[in-house]
Order: C-alpha cells, then sequence, then structure tokens
C-alpha cells in the first residue's frame, strides 16, 4: 500500500484544503448533476451551527468515527487509519495568492484522521481511490481558511506549487459554492509535473461542520476516466460526525467518556511518543544480547522510504509495507549478527526495528497487518528493477508476545538464493517493535530471550 507520485500530487491539490483550513471536510461529485443534487440532512445547510463553542476532536476522536465496516459504501474497502499532518515547508506557490489552495502557511490541526478506500479488492492507497480527511481547529480558523479558499479559487485557475527543483501545476475548474449547505465547497483538478506530463485528476468537496473539517477527495490516474463519486462517502461521513457527541463538535461541554477505548496495550496513549535517540538507548545492549551475537555497526537511524514494489494480492501489500517507518515520530534499527563457526562465514543474524506513533495508528496497522497474514499464505513482491520475491508464511501465531504481538515464519525465494526468517511485531503503547531472525542456511531460531528482553525494555520506555 505505497503511495505514488500522481496520487500525492493530487492530495497537493485537492487537500490543501484539509492541511489548510479544511480539517475535515467532505464530498467529491464528478458532474454538474451531482452538484444540483438535494444533500441529505444530515449535511444540510444549517449542519454545524449549533455547535460554533465546540471543543475540536483529538486525533483519537476522528480516527474512532472514520467510516469502517458496515457503514463504509457498499463496493469499497478501506485502508488504514493515519494521522499524518501535511509538511509544506520549502514550498512556494505561484502566484503567491494561491498558496491557501496548497496549505502553505496553514497552522497544523488539533486533530487529524484520514482514510483512503477502493473498489473491490483494489488497494486503497492506490492512485484511483477516495480519500476521506477529518481535521479540527477553533471554528473561527477553519471559517476563515474556507473563505480564504473560496476567495483564491475565483482568480486561481492555473497555479504551480515548487519545493527546489520540483513543480507540480494544477488546474482547477468545475467550482460549486456551497453544494452541501453554505459551509461547504467542491472543485475539480488536474495535475501535471514540471514537463506538463499528466499525473491525475481529483474531486473535491470540503464541508465544515462545527469544530471539524470534512474533505472527501476522489483521484484518478491518467487514462482511467472521471475520478469515483464520492457523494455516499459525505453523507455517510457527515453522519458520523453529526453522532459524536455534544463537544466534540456539538457544543462547548466537555464529553464525559471518550469517543474510543484504547486497546489494552495504549497505557501511554498518546502521551509519549519516543524520540529516535530514546528508542536507540532502548536497544539491547552488549551485555544483554546472547553471548554468540554482536551488533553489526552502528544503529540506523534512516527511514525506510517508498521502494515502488508491487506485491501480487492487494490483500497482501501490508505485510511489506514499510508506512509505519516512514511517517514515525522516532526511527531506530539495529542488526547483530551471529559468530559463523570457525573458518566459515555469517549465515544468522537479528534484526530488531523500533518506530514511534501515534497508538491509534500502529494499532491501526497491527490490526490490518495480522489480517493480512492469515490470508496471505503465499504471495509475490516484483521490485522496481524487475526482480521477483516470492514469500510463503506460515506458523501466524496471535498473542504469544504480548497482547498486541504475533509471530510467524516465512521463506523468501529470490534470485539471490533463499531466506528463512522467523518475525515478531509488536505494539506497544505508542512503540511499534519488529523484530527477525535470519538465516540463509535453514528454518531461523527464535531468540526468545532476546525478544523477550527487548520487549521488556520498550515496555519500560513506554510506561
Amino acid at each position: 500500500m505505497r503511495t505514488r507520485m500522481p496520487r500525492r500530487a493530487a492530495i497537493k491539490a485537492v487537500v490543501p484544503l484539509t492541511a489548510i483550513a479544511l480539517v475535515g471536510l467532505t464530498a467529491c461529485q464528478k458532474s454538474a448533476d451531482d452538484a444540483k443534487s438535494t444533500p441529505s440532512a444530515s449535511v444540510s445547510a444549517d449542519a454545524g451551527k449549533n455547535d460554533v463553542n465546540a471543543t475540536p476532536p483529538t486525533d483519537d476522536q476522528l480516527s474512532a468515527v472514520l467510516l469502517d465496516g458496515k457503514d463504509i459504501p457498499a463496493g469499497f474497502n478501506g485502508g488504514k487509519v493515519k494521522n499524518d499532518r501535511s509538511d509544506t515547508s520549502g514550498e512556494t506557490a505561484a502566484p503567491a495568492e494561491c498558496g491557501v489552495l496548497a496549505g502553505i502557511g496553514s497552522p497544523d490541526p488539533v486533530g487529524h484522521a484520514e482514510r483512503s478506500y477502493a473498489t473491490g479488492g483494489n488497494d486503497p492507497e492506490s492512485d484511483d481511490s477516495i480519500r476521506v480527511s477529518m481535521s479540527s481547529a477553533p471554528r473561527d480558523q477553519l471559517k476563515k481558511q474556507l473563505d480564504d479558499a473560496v476567495k483564491a479559487l475565483k482568480t486561481c485557475t492555473v497555479y504551480t506549487v515548487s519545493q527546489g527543483a520540483d513543480a507540480i501545476t494544477f488546474t482547477v475548474s468545475d467550482v460549486k459554492n456551497a453544494p452541501y449547505g453554505k459551509d461547504s465547497l467542491s472543485y475539480r483538478v488536474t495535475v501535471a509535473d514540471a514537463s506538463q506530463r499528466a499525473m491525475g485528476t481529483a474531486v473535491n468537496t470540503l464541508v465544515l461542520k462545527g469544530a471539524t473539517g470534512l474533505a472527501v477527495t476522489s483521484f484518478a490516474s491518467p487514462g482511467k476516466g472521471d475520478p469515483a463519486d464520492g457523494a455516499a462517502f459525505v453523507k455517510a461521513q457527515s453522519a458520523k460526525l453529526d453522532a459524536m457527541p455534544k463537544g466534540t463538535g456539538g457544543s462547548s461541554v466537555k464529553p464525559k467518556t471518550p469517543t474510543a477505548k484504547p486497546s489494552s496495550s495504549s497505557a501511554s496513549g498518546n502521551k509519549n511518543q519516543p524520540s529516535t535517540d530514546a528508542l536507540t538507548a532502548a536497544l539491547l545492549t552488549k551485555q544483554e544480547i546472547e553471548a554468540d551475537y554482536s551488533a553489526d555497526g552502528a544503529p540506523s537511524t534512516e527511514r525506510p522510504t517508498d521502494s515502488g514494489a508491487v506485491v501480487s494480492d492487494p490483500k497482501c501489500a501490508r505485510i511489506t509495507d514499510d508506512s509505519v517507518g516512514r511517517s514515525s515520530t522516532g526511527y531506530v534499527d539495529q542488526t547483530y549478527e551471529k559468530a559463523p563457526a570457525a573458518g566459515g562465514t555469517s549465515t544468522e543474524a537479528v534484526i530488531i526495528s523500533l518506530a514511534s506513533q501515534s497508538h491509534p495508528f500502529l494499532k491501526q496497522e497491527f490490526d490490518g497487518y495480522v489480517t493480512a497474514l492469515k490470508a496471505c499464505a503465499s504471495f509475490s513482491e516484483t521490485k522496481i528493477d524487475g526482480s521477483v520475491d516470492q514469500y510463503t508464511i506460515t506458523d501466524v501465531t496471535v498473542g504469544n508476545y504480548g497482547t498486541d504481538s504475533v509471530s510467524y515464519r516465512v521463506r523468501d525465494d529470490s534470485k539471490d538464493g533463499r531466506a528463512y526468517v522467523f518475525i515478531v511485531v509488536s505494539v506497544q503503547g505508542t512503540v511499534f517493535t519488529q523484530m527477525a531472525s535470519v538465516s540463509g542456511t535453514g528454518p531461523a531460531v527464535e531468540p526468545t530471550n532476546m525478544f523477550t528482553g527487548q520487549l521488556d525494555k520498550v515496555a519500560a520506555l513506554t510506561r
């Protein structure tokens, strides 16, 4: 479930109003007929008029009301929940007054949650999908951002956003004011790179409801026709926002209970997202690893990058996805090599990776990971150079290394030979731990003492 460039460009063009002031908007319409349709009662022109003083919802509260299960419109499946804020540092817009449409200079929202959806078994994180994004902030701040966007769209029919040598051009059309009530907006945008190569089309509708902005954005890559109609997502997500407790978009009264209950492993909630330095200090030391292992160089704090690899079965994509590491607050990994027999070369190692993020994000990622492991006994991954890895998954066991943990074995067959791996993944509060025992000659050992020792150190870190 890797994010490819066309979709990133479309996000910058359309969810600008989510990063910016739209902290929460919704509605994707692909034709004039859609705009003329009567909005549902839950998204009426008066929606939000009684919650002007509402307390902006938190990441957890917004994550808890994102469309899920039976609430997802028929025919679609959902991806993972994300709470990442947009980063527009170093970006400029031309004309400058169009920067508001790219979120340039906008403050971070109080709370933010987003999720993408795709039809059938397609990957929700692909270029062709519908993204629902909600952000919260004081209503007067959101209202000003929405008003500024409406003003900008009157003149910004074509604008460019640049960062260094990279430039993306956006062409705006089909602007509709108030399609879902007085505080709403929709528009269509086509995206092109610096050489004017088409990168895709997006339709975005923004709806301001109290202290939450809802954005529903539909993407289509070149040659795929119009973006899918997102009207059903607008209505369904608006209804869930309307049902939130008073005080989180309804009134200024503080809710008595949180919207979502954290899992048993979230004792530290979102209060403590350890830094890279803190995670590095929590790695196993020489005195804590087994005698025949030693650290292979210094720990690496370089986060993973999107490899561009393609998985044969979309439902298995989470298993090889590295988005936790890419979007983490803190990140570190360390390899411990096992000493070879006299005169030989090492064929065994243990690799430990630690990453910190908000607990709702990690829990969502973990649950999806476990679901994928149970469904994917065998699949392949084609790398950008055309080489293929064939993975075979066995011995999936949930809970043997803690409440939110899973262990399994995987055999990796590639042009370079065969590797055997025993993997444990765990979520403890705001820390994601992955531990892999690797062997090039036969089934990998399960270094229980090292694994439990590492998990104990992480538990102490997140208390």
